[in-house]
């Protein structure tokens, strides 16, 4: 008896210790953010972090909605841009595992029974890694000048992943194959045009089965349609050059079509469900751990910084290695990092993305440190 009741008070001071551990860094953050929003003219703010116990918290500011004088809530949902490509690479290297996907041969052979898929730039010799990394020297569909006309007929239009493409049917390469790093939403139009051909199912579908499910995630949904429920409104610089001002109409349509993005983004998300899901995968919790050697094997991401591996964009910081990926749609901003060494993660969404009003950005990842140093003081 003396022994279980040994047991019980070790295991109870143990919750106890966990418990207010956790709650000294969310103190810390909450404090941190409170100092730093006093300054942001961004309209909201969502925040999320993940201990490495797996604690979770979302921490919110300002307004989903200005002109309604709507909350940013931990639920509010924003558009994640191309943070849609990390589970994109989790179903990819999911697939590697299972031995339908090979990350170095050549894919013109399983391809090339589009007739129009030669008309891409490298064609014959791309491979799974290179659309990955960014290596494969295709031109991205979203700068071509007659795309940025197009898009803006059609609000409701559903673009088709060869419509995307074909803006750069026959465009001269920047580079050969492998040679250099060259961001590119091209790329992952490729990559999902080619999982969909060997699984017979549409990406968004593989998504929900193999990341969604898998990681117990309840807030992501695709971004195929015009309206959204519980959705920021997204607030973009009145004269920018691509879709400027207001995201959603009075009606909660979206002025701009939203569609077009599919696998270089295309997914609605909440700031907790991409960070929960970010430490899942950095930590070898989404596909074989073994892969993660290949995952993080990087290449130079130029002007970028740092490395870029299979999905993942790996820098070295004064608080050690980390790992993540950012987000750009018209009114918001999205970015998700994980602390290598601290085994946390965060994430922040924007729902503006002004350059007038984004001063906080140079803040926020700060966080990082600070949780990092919160956490080896306790």
């Amino acid at each position: 008896m003396r022994k279980l009741f040994f047991t019980i008070f070790c295991l109870l001071s143990t919750i106890t210790f966990v418990a207010q551990n956790n709650s000294q860094v969310f103190k810390a953050i909450d404090q941190k953010l409170d100092e730093i929003w006093k300054t942001s003219q961004a309209p909201g703010l969502s925040f999320s972090v993940v201990l490495p116990n797996g604690a979770s918290k979302t921490f919110t500011r300002g307004f989903a909605d200005v002109e309604k004088k709507t909350p940013m809530s931990a639920t509010t949902k924003m558009l994640g841009g191309s943070t849609g490509k990390v589970f994109y690479s989790v179903v990819a290297l999911q697939l590697i595992e299972e031995g339908k996907l090979t990350l170095d041969d050549p894919i013109f052979p399983k391809m090339n029974q589009y007739q129009w898929f030669s008309r891409i730039p490298n064609a014959k010799t791309l491979t799974v890694r290179n659309l990955m990394q960014h290596q494969t020297g295709i031109p991205r569909y979203v700068f071509s000048p007659d795309f940025q006309k197009d898009v803006l007929k059609d609000a409701d239009k559903v673009w088709k992943p060869k419509e995307l493409l074909s803006y750069i049917f026959d465009a001269k390469p920047e580079f050969e194959v492998g040679t250099n790093f060259a961001y590119s939403d091209t790329n992952y139009i490729i990559l999902c045009m080619l999982i969909e051909k060997v699984t017979g199912s549409s990406i968004y579908d593989l998504v929900q089965t193999r990341v969604l499910n898998k990681a117990g995630l309840k807030n992501v949904v695709p971004q195929t349609k015009r309206s959204y429920k519980n959705i920021a409104q997204g607030y973009n610089g009145a004269n920018d050059p691509f879709f400027p001002g207001l995201q959603f109409d009075s009606n909660g349509k979206s002025n701009y079509n939203l569609q077009f993005e599919w696998a270089g983004g295309g997914l609605v998300i909440t700031t907790h469900d991409l960070v929960v899901l970010g430490k899942k995968i950095y930590e070898g919790k989404m596909f074989d751990p073994k892969l993660l050697n290949e995952y993080f094997k990087g290449v130079d991401a130029g002007r970028l910084g740092g490395t870029w591996g299979l999905g993942v964009h790996i820098r070295e910081t004064p608080n050690g290695k980390t790992y993540g990926h950012s987000g750009y749609m018209p009114g918001y901003i999205t970015n998700m990092i994980y602390s290598a060494d601290g085994k946390f993660a965060i994430c922040y969404q924007l729902n503006t993305s002004d350059r007038n009003k984004l001063s906080i950005m140079r803040s926020l990842p700060s966080l990082v440190g600070l949780v990092h140093e919160t956490l080896k003081r306790d």
